[in-house]
């Protein structure tokens, strides 16, 4: 099996593992995304307005419901998370999705930076250039309420230590029989989906309190 085909088969399909929505996002976003709205009062405006009539919980379970939609087509977590906030907040960047996947399992599977984490960062460039406010001041301060929220959350943004955080062990990507290893507990516990589920609520949540 070539690398390639390897750092693909990283993330596959795994069943979701239900959290609390309301816990998590009090904890990891509500009292940060306050701050930004304080710091970059030009770009809070009515983001619900831009989902219809949708609440915000209705809005964060639809983005959980698009990792279950586009897990398995993507199977990495960089091209998921993007993909998800891609659809949800109409980025228009689907051209971006394809180069998200050399960042699969901490780009290449260096377990550098997780890919959550990459796609998400992403996410929130496309969306602060569509705001037109500020775009270098607004990523930096968007971009580091997500960085805190998903610290933590999970201790790190290196994929290394997220799946040590998550599966209680390090695992080498690059490895064959740690790559069989890995895949098999992720599919067996959905423990990557959700890592990838908390991380799009969390850029959700900054992208909904920060319109």
């Amino acid at each position: 099996m070539n690398s390639k085909k390897r750092v693909n088969e990283l993330f596959s399909d795994a069943d979701p593992k239900v959290f609390g929505r309301r816990i998590f996002m009090a904890k990891s976003v509500g009292f940060a995304a306050g701050l930004s709205i304080l710091a970059f009062p030009g770009i809070a405006t009515k983001a619900l307005e831009a989902q219809g009539n949708k609440s915000k919980e209705e809005i964060l379970k639809e983005l959980e419901a698009k990792v279950d939609k586009f897990m398995p087509m993507y199977r990495t977590c960089s091209q998921t998370s993007f993909a998800v906030l891609n659809e949800q907040f109409g980025l228009k960047a689907d051209r971006a999705i394809a180069g998200l996947m050399p960042f699969a399992g901490g780009i290449v599977g260096r377990g550098e930076t997780c890919g959550a984490v990459s796609g998400s960062i992403l996410a929130i460039g496309f969306f602060i250039d569509q705001k037109g406010k500020d775009p270098y001041a607004a990523s930096m301060k968007l971009g580091g309420l997500f960085f805190n929220g998903f610290e933590k959350e999970f201790g790190s943004t290196r994929c290394k230590e997220v799946v040590k955080h998550q599966f209680g062990r390090y695992y080498d990507f690059l490895n064959p029989e740690d790559q069989k290893l890995f895949m098999a507990e992720s599919l067996k516990t959905g423990k990557c989906l959700e890592v990838v589920k908390k991380a799009v609520l969390i850029a959700g949540g900054i992208f909904l309190d920060n319109y």
